[in-house]
Order: C-alpha cells, then sequence, then structure tokens
C-alpha cells in the first residue's frame, strides 16, 4: 500500500505522514525543499518526538520522497496511490492542484474506475470546495464526471499542536528532520466524503455531519488557543502553557470555549458533556510544559484572525445565530484589536471583521477595547468587567 503525503513540513512529517507509517503504507513525501528531500531519501526514517514528560521517540519508518518540483516523477506517484493527503497551506493548493490532476489523468486513463481519497489536512473551512474548484479547473472536461464519482475530497480536522522546536531546548546531535509534536494524534475526517474504503484504523475518526468537527476546531480549539496567546501577551508571558497556567486566563479562555460549546451543543444537537470533556482536555493540553510554544508564534497575524468567518468574529456569529450572547468572545475580540500598534478599533471592526456600528457586538467590543486600553488595568480588574457585564446582560434577559 502506497500514501503520498504532499507536504513534508511539521503536519505532514509530524501528523499525517507519521500516521500513515504507523497504519502500514510506505510513505511518499512530497516536497521542493531540496535539503528534506534528500534527507528522506538518504536515511529513509527521522524522529516523531513526543513532548511529554517522558520525551518519547517515534521512529517513522518505511518513507522516501520525491522532488515537487518534478512534475512528472510527482504525477506517476499519484497514478497509482492508494491514498492521497495534502498539507501544504491552504495559499499553495492551487500551486498543487494542476500537479495532481495529471496524476489523476494517468490514473483514469489506465481505468476510469480507479477511485482515490485526498485528505485534505488544511487549516480552513470548506477547503474541499475551493480543492474541487482547482482541479476542475485543471481537468479536461470530459474527466469531470470521473473525478465526480471517483475522488474523494474528504476534509479533516488536525487538531494535533505541532509548534516549531524552540532551539534552546535542541540538542546539537537532533535529527535534522526531528519533528516535536504533542502527544494527541487523533484524525477525524469527513465520512460522508470517501469513495472508497475508509481506513480502518483507531486513530482515525469518521463523523458525519462534519462540519460539526471543522467548527469545534475552528471556534473552540483555535479560537481558545490564540485567546490564550492574546492574554499571555497581556500578560508578557513567553510560553503559551506558562499562559494557560494563570487562574485569570483560565477563567477568560474557558469563558469563551463555554460560549462556543453551548452553540455547537444546540447547532448540531451534542451532548454537551462530550463538549465539556473536550474543553478540559483542550485547556489540559495548552498546559502542556515541554511544547515550548510560544505566545508569538500563535498570536501572530491578527487581522486574519480578526476575518468574518475566522476563530474570533465567526466563532460570535455564530454564537448570536442560536441567540447565545458571546460576551467571553467579546472581549477576546477586544483583545485581539488592542494589539493593532496604531489602528482604529471602529474602522478594524467595519472594515476587518465586517460588524456594524448599529450592532450590539460592535458596542460591546468597543467597551472591551476602551476597559483594555486603561493604563496599568490588571487583568483580575477584566475579569471583574466581564463578570459584571455578564450578570448584567443575564438580568436583562431574565
Amino acid at each position: 500500500m502506497k500514501a503520498i503525503m504532499y507536504g513534508a513540513g511539521s503536519i505532514g512529517r509530524g501528523f499525517i505522514g507519521a500516521l500513515f507509517s504507523e497504519i502500514g503504507y510506505e510513505v511518499v513525501f512530497i516536497d521542493v525543499n531540496d535539503e528534506v528531500v534528500k534527507i528522506i531519501n538518504q536515511k529513509h526514517t527521522y524522529p516523531q518526538i513526543i513532548m511529554n514528560k517522558e520525551k518519547t521517540t517515534n521512529w517513522i519508518k518505511n518513507i522516501r520522497a520525491v522532488d515537487g518540483k518534478d512534475t512528472k516523477a510527482v504525477s506517476n506517484e499519484i497514478a497509482d496511490a492508494d491514498i492521497l493527503a495534502t498539507a501544504v497551506g491552504a495559499n499553495v493548493l492551487n500551486r498543487i492542484a494542476p500537479v495532481i490532476a495529471q496524476g489523476l489523468l494517468k490514473r483514469w486513463k489506465k481505468d476510469p474506475e480507479n477511485a482515490l481519497d485526498l485528505l485534505i489536512c488544511e487549516n480552513l473551512m470548506d477547503a474541499d470546495v475551493l480543492l474541487r474548484k482547482y482541479l476542475l479547473n485543471a481537468l479536461p472536461k470530459q474527466y469531470h464526471p470521473i473525478m465526480e464519482k471517483q475522488l474523494g475530497l474528504v476534509e479533516t480536522s488536525i487538531g494535533r499542536m505541532v509548534p516549531p522546536a524552540d532551539p534552546s531546548f535542541i540538542s546539537k546531535d537532533e535529527h535534522p528532520l526531528a519533528v516535536h509534536v504533542e502527544p494527541y494524534d487523533f484524525l477525524p475526517v469527513d465520512k460522508a466524503a470517501f469513495k472508497g474504503n475508509i481506513p480502518a484504523y483507531k486513530k482515525i475518526i469518521a463523523y458525519e455531519p462534519f462540519h460539526y468537527f471543522l467548527e469545534r476546531k475552528l471556534y473552540v480549539h483555535n479560537m481558545a488557543h490564540v485567546t490564550t496567546a492574546f492574554l499571555g501577551q497581556f500578560l508578557h508571558k513567553t510560553y503559551i502553557d506558562e499562559a494557560a497556567n494563570n487562574i485569570y486566563i483560565q477563567k477568560i479562555v474557558k469563558g469563551c470555549m463555554m460560549e462556543s460549546c453551548m452553540m455547537l451543543a444546540q447547532k448540531y444537537n451534542i451532548n454537551f458533556a462530550e463538549l465539556n470533556s473536550h474543553m478540559d482536555d483542550l485547556l489540559h493540553r495548552f498546559k502542556n510544559p515541554y511544547l515550548k510554544d510560544t505566545v508569538s508564534r500563535v498570536a501572530r497575524d491578527p487581522i486574519r484572525k480578526l476575518k468574518p468567518s475566522d476563530r474570533l468574529i465567526g466563532a460570535a456569529r455564530s454564537c448570536e445565530k442560536v441567540n447565545i450572547t458571546p460576551i467571553y468572545i467579546s472581549f477576546a475580540i477586544a483583545l485581539a484589536l488592542s494589539f493593532m500598534n496604531g489602528e482604529e478599533p471602529k474602522c478594524l471592526m467595519k472594515e476587518i471583521c465586517k460588524i456594524q456600528e448599529e450592532e450590539p457586538l460592535f458596542q460591546r467590543i468597543l467597551y472591551f477595547y476602551d476597559k483594555i486600553m486603561i493604563k496599568d488595568i490588571s487583568l483580575s480588574d477584566l475579569v471583574s468587567i466581564i463578570d459584571d457585564l455578564q450578570a448584567n446582560i443575564r438580568g436583562e434577559i431574565v
């Protein structure tokens, strides 16, 4: 059995490629980094280091690599693959789609009934819609019906945290392709999207409707992670685990997650106990002192994280749709805005977040923003301000 892993970066090596190898596939990594391709083909193994107290090392074996710039070689590998996955970054999908299409053409010219499932391991909602468009544009029209019938575009939810290794914690003799990961290694996949057999493996969770998992990842995990980072910045912390262990940060982050989890329970008719367990697990994972994920890395690019459908505004809007007032999430949005140096918050809310001035959400965010910007205000004071507003809003509803 052969699995193609398009992308040999942190998720490709640290999670999906390693998982394919564990299942029993020969794993063919496709990457444009010449050094990565060279080392994989020289050593045919690399260490996946589980960052916990014991610092366990798994050696990923039965692997080789192909230069992503050699499109003929890549398409030949795809032509007879048993499964394919991408972890290249959402912005790169349009560049690799023509090469994937070449492989599909070679595959289907030999046998138009030869189905293939493509696991899309990108941090993007509805990535299957985007990749479908790119592939249809790259394939001759007569192959469009075959693609719709024989290609499974399978969305996945990448919950495993694979941060770049902190240089101060790397030994000089460490393998050049070593990848540092947290212990969590389950992969939820879109059950309804498969055209072939779903790999029968305990770590692959096939589920439908899959949008539940996508929203849980974005509006609970990603939202809570970046909120932890923003709060860490506010307190001048260096690492995520330092921030996650602060009692005031814990309270705010849990409040944000609670709002999103209540929304998901209502929207998808999910038992709240299941979501509460997931929430507690995430809070515990954020405190992992061995990952050494930095606050600055997780908090970077706040503009992207403030877009209408992304983790913060998307979570708030989803709550509003089921009549849940996103109070803690409004605070998290205000905190994100407070780091946009020199930018006017009202303009950012209108232009980036697409929140209009007459909306309660706009007024609530602005209220918190003004409180956050008070000189020398403490986080404990801000927690009290959030609690007071929450009590007032609950009183109005009652």
